[in-house]
């Protein structure tokens, strides 16, 4: 079974060679990796190709031409995924793996295994932890997105731009396949999620993200109050509410939008029957 593995990067120089180390003793290894330079002004890019891997390794370049906040990143990424199926259209499984990922040895090997033995799983991934970093386990993490080749099929018709690891799993979801969360694969980040040009700009584009995806009205103030007490302390969350509210219109279809919307009404009807049970299976690790 073959595995692509494409990392977008911008500025990336503090990480991308960890990352690299850890890629290199991983009990699986990607058949190849490719490192999507996006733009950068320093030198990640040329770290990756001074090193000797174990894994076949491909560094691109390419214009940061929409910048973070356009969803350069999931740009990137797809440059990176159509330069190597140009080269080899037959592939079995595709991962996202973002340059800050610290990624435990048996990550990968643990992963695809939720794909074999007849099962349906179009997306696994594991939970992300960490002080100020815990997000819901009832996702799939956008660092850490791996795809089977049926699943990646079945996102053709989304745009690839900020929100794509929201939609993605809707898609896939409506394809008929399941989204796989590991609780037992617990894996950190050495940023905070969207801090890669700072929190506030991070928050402002969650808002941003939010209205694009059609998240409920109700659904979305309680999150903004769940950011407001995390740093930056409240500013950050009024930089999300702008974000989404003065958003313009979004790229997404209207009915992944309306089946986010619906997803999130019922998971508010849950959390107000039993809270407590909501937020053990929302938010616990131990499987």
């Amino acid at each position: 079974m073959s595995l692509i593995i494409v990392t977008p990067i911008h500025n990336e120089e503090q990480n991308i060679g960890k990352l690299a180390e850890q890629l290199s003793i991983s009990t699986r290894k990607p058949d190849v990796w490719i490192v999507v330079d996006d733009g950068s002004t320093d030198r990640g890019a040329d770290i990756v190709r001074g090193l000797d891997l174990p894994m076949e390794t491909i560094v691109l370049t390419r214009s940061n031409q929409g910048g973070l906040i356009g969803g350069s990143a999931f740009t990137a990424w797809q440059y990176g995924v159509d330069y190597q199926l140009a080269r080899r259209s037959e592939f079995d499984y595709v991962m996202k793996l973002d340059a800050d990922v610290e990624l435990p040895s048996q990550y990968l090997e643990k992963a695809l295994a939720d794909f074999e033995n007849g099962s349906n799983a179009g997306l696994v991934g594991g939970v992300l932890v960490g002080k100020g970093h815990r997000e819901q386990t009832i996702h799939v993490p956008g660092p850490v997105k791996l795809y089977s080749a049926a699943a990646y099929k079945a996102l053709a018709d989304v745009p690839r731009v900020v929100g794509f690891d929201v939609m993605d799993e809707l898609a896939i979801k409506a394809a008929g396949m399941q989204i796989r969360v590991r609780r037992d694969l617990p894996f950190t980040v050495r940023r905070a999620i969207g801090a890669s040009q700072g929190l506030v700009h991070g928050r402002r584009r969650n808002g941003l993200v939010c209205r694009w995806t059609g998240y409920w009205s109700p659904y979305f103030a309680l999150h903004a109050l769940r950011y407001a007490a995390r740093k930056p302390y409240f500013v950050g969350a009024i930089a999300m509410v702008h974000g989404y509210l003065t958003a313009p219109p979004g790229p997404y279809p209207h009915e992944l939008t309306s089946a986010h919307a619906a997803e999130q009404r019922r998971k508010l009807r849950e959390a107000v029957k039993a809270p407590r049970r909501w937020i053990r299976e929302t938010y616990g690790i131990t499987p």
